[in-house]
């Protein structure tokens, strides 16, 4: 059922964030800030945002150009990004980022890889990363996003909410998560995992499957079912080596998490790929600036779930990235 809310005329922020939750009680947002979960570095931060949510941003062209040569020295999006026959050759082995293992490139690979990336010479001017949390909920930030030159979305989120989270895609990741929980991983019926897929329009989907040596057959058997509904041009797998480098590059920076987010990994492609960037739905907390509470996605009301991943950490270099304008990180109501 496609989520309808009336975003011309809009109520204010905080009446329009009651509906359909079953908590929306309301703290100040002074209270908000003072979150047990975050730092005095990061409440000191969204205090600021507070403030200048609604103020013109101009990216820090400076800044930006600093990132987009560190990160393409250590990792190179462009040519990395994904696993191609150019970088994966016949006979050598591909180490896994999320442990300790490697996969041999065999021929039954390496007959699934594009020649080159499809991402050589991948240039925009403004870009859309659009994260799942439930600060997206009642938004009516889908008008703003849908103007964006690239749109990147996560692990195939719901696109029912078309007012709130626009109907672009441009890039879209697909975990072994998603194949397990919604699509008994592609061992029974696989037309839903079809119909999903064309729900996006015409984006590459990018297939997360080797960073653990487990994920070989899922990843093949995605890629094969993509195929037999005739969406194989579009797909590619992501790539470990890629991955690994970049988690590499913030650790040396003292970031030192278990593993990196889908999420935190393509802020940073966009960085390489991208002049001007805006950060939807990213947010960790339990409220909003308004003092609401939010649901941790905004397509349901689930709980988080015990990770490896450090959303606040991360979250806390993006207001960092904020503050030094090389990025926007975008909260509340888009109107």
């Amino acid at each position: 059922m496609t989520h309808h809310i009336a975003c011309a005329g809009q109520k204010t922020v905080g009446e329009e964030r009651r509906g359909g939750m079953e908590d929306r009680s309301k703290t100040s947002n002074s209270e908000a800030v003072k979150n047990e979960t975050l730092s005095d570095r990061d409440k000191s931060m969204l205090r600021y945002l507070l403030l200048t949510q609604d103020r013109p941003w101009e990216p820090n062209a400076t800044e930006v150009l600093q990132y987009r040569a560190e990160l393409g020295a250590c990792c190179n999006a462009s040519s990395h990004l994904v696993l191609t026959k150019r970088n994966t050759p016949l006979g050598s082995n591909m180490k896994c980022d999320g442990e300790n293992s490697t996969i041999p490139v065999e021929a039954d690979l390496l007959a699934l890889l594009p020649e080159t990336s499809p991402f050589l010479d991948f240039r925009y001017k403004n870009c859309a990363v659009v994260g799942n949390g439930g600060i997206l909920r009642n938004s009516c930030c889908g008008k703003e996003i849908d103007q964006a030159d690239l749109v990147i979305r996560f692990n195939l989120p719901s696109m029912n909410f078309p007012e709130d989270v626009g109907t672009k895609t441009s890039l879209v990741t697909i975990n072994p998560s998603i194949l397990m929980e919604r699509f008994q991983w592609l061992e029974n019926r696989r037309k839903p995992f079809a119909d999903v897929l064309r729900s996006y329009g015409d984006p590459l989907f990018l297939i997360s499957g080797f960073s653990f040596s487990s994920g070989k057959e899922l990843s093949y058997r995605t890629l094969y079912t993509m195929e037999d509904f005739g969406l194989r041009p579009q797909a590619f797998f992501l790539n470990p080596h890629y991955l690994g480098n970049l988690s590499n590059y913030w650790r040396k920076k003292g970031f030192q998490p278990s593993r990196l987010s889908s999420g935190f990994f393509f802020v940073n492609v966009a960085l390489e790929f991208c002049q001007h960037i805006t950060l939807y739905g990213f947010w960790p907390f339990p409220l909003d600036l308004d003092g609401y509470f939010v649901p941790y996605h905004y397509y349901d009301n689930t709980f988080p779930k015990a990770g490896v991943h450090q959303m606040h950490t991360e979250f806390s270099h993006y207001l960092s990235m904020h503050i030094q304008n090389v990025l926007r990180l975008r909260l509340g109501n888009c109107q």
